[in-house]
C-alpha cells in the first residue's frame, strides 16, 4: 500500500485516538477522590473552571482544577429555573445531610459561574446509573440487605424534606421523578437535585414505607430542634418552611418510636455500614 493510500487510514486512527483520549479525560475528571467533604467544599469554591459543557438551560457540567487535582462539578445558575423550583434548596439539602451526618448528598457551594451566582455540586464519583435506569433495565443490587437499608435512609430524608421528587407511588415507578437518585459502581446511593423540596407540608406523605431506621440517624434526628434547624438553614428556607421541617422531624421520631414499641428495637433499628 502506497503512502497516499495509507493517509486516510492513519487519519481515521488519529481521530479515534483523540476521541478515546477525550472520553478517558472526562472519566478521569469524575474519578474517585479520597478527600473529605470539607476539602471538597474548598475545592468547589476555589478551583479554577478549565472547561464547561451545557447540559440544559442554566445547567452546566464544569471541569475544575486547583493545581493539585481535577474533578467535575454540576453547576446550576440560580436565576435560571422553572416555576416552583429553587436551586438554592440544594444547599439546604446538603446542610441538612451534614447535620444528620448521612453523607448521602454530595457537597454543594455557591460561587460565580459565567459571571452569575450558581449552586455548584460535586460530581458523583464512580457513577454507574440512576435509579430510573436501574428500574428500566430490571437490574438487581449485589447486596439486597445493604441496598434496602440505604433506601430507608433515602425514604427518611425525602419525608423529612418533603421532596416532590422520588415519589413512591406505583404510577411514578418508571418516571423521571427517579432520575435524581444516583447509583455508583459499588451500589452506593447518592441523592441529588432537591430544588422542589422543603414544601410547607406538616405531615408525612408515605409513613408506611418507613419500616426501619439507622440507629445513629434516629439519634441525630431526635437531637435536632427548631432553633438548630433555623441556625443552619434560615438563609435558604422561609419561616414557614422551617416550621414545617421541624414538624416533620418530630413526626418521624414519633413514627419510629411507635414502630419500636410495637415490633421491638432489633426489628426496627439497624447499623448502616460507613460510607466510603
Amino acid at each position: 500500500m502506497g503512502y497516499n493510500e495509507q493517509m486516510p487510514q492513519l487519519a481515521s486512527v488519529f481521530i479515534l485516538i483523540l476521541a478515546l483520549t477525550a472520553r478517558f479525560a472526562e472519566q478521569r475528571a469524575a474519578a474517585p477522590s479520597s478527600i473529605d467533604r470539607v476539602q471538597k467544599e474548598e475545592f468547589l469554591l476555589k478551583a479554577s473552571i478549565v472547561s464547561e459543557r451545557e447540559l440544559a438551560p442554566g445547567a452546566i457540567r464544569l471541569r475544575l482544577d486547583d493545581g493539585k487535582q481535577k474533578h467535575d462539578a454540576a453547576a446550576n445558575l440560580v436565576a435560571v429555573h422553572n416555576p416552583g423550583e429553587d436551586i438554592r434548596l440544594n444547599l439546604a439539602a446538603y446542610e441538612l445531610d451534614k447535620a444528620l451526618d448521612l453523607e448521602f448528598v454530595e457537597p454543594a457551594v455557591e460561587r460565580s459561574v459565567r459571571g452569575q451566582l450558581a449552586v455548584v455540586v460535586w460530581w458523583v464519583d464512580d457513577l454507574a446509573m440512576s435509579e430510573l435506569d436501574r428500574r428500566r433495565k430490571s437490574l438487581e443490587p449485589t447486596d439486597s440487605d445493604r441496598w434496602n437499608k440505604q433506601m430507608q435512609v433515602v425514604r427518611l430524608f425525602d419525608e423529612l424534606i418533603s421532596n416532590a421528587y422520588r415519589n413512591t407511588s406505583p404510577a411514578s415507578y418508571l418516571t423521571t421523578l427517579w432520575d435524581n437518585l444516583m447509583i455508583t459502581t459499588d451500589w452506593q446511593l447518592w441523592m441529588i437535585d432537591h430544588k422542589r423540596a422543603f414544601r410547607p407540608i406538616k405531615q408525612l406523605e408515605n409513613p408506611e414505607s418507613l419500616t426501619q431506621c439507622d440507629r445513629l440517624v434516629l439519634r441525630r434526628l431526635r437531637g435536632l430542634n427548631k432553633e438548630m434547624l433555623k441556625q443552619g438553614l434560615e438563609q435558604y428556607l422561609s419561616p414557614e418552611q422551617l416550621e414545617a421541617l421541624d414538624v416533620r422531624r418530630q413526626l418521624l421520631v414519633k413514627h419510629f418510636d411507635d414502630q419500636i414499641a410495637k415490633k421491638g428495637e432489633s426489628a426496627v433499628l439497624y447499623d448502616l455500614l460507613p460510607r466510603r
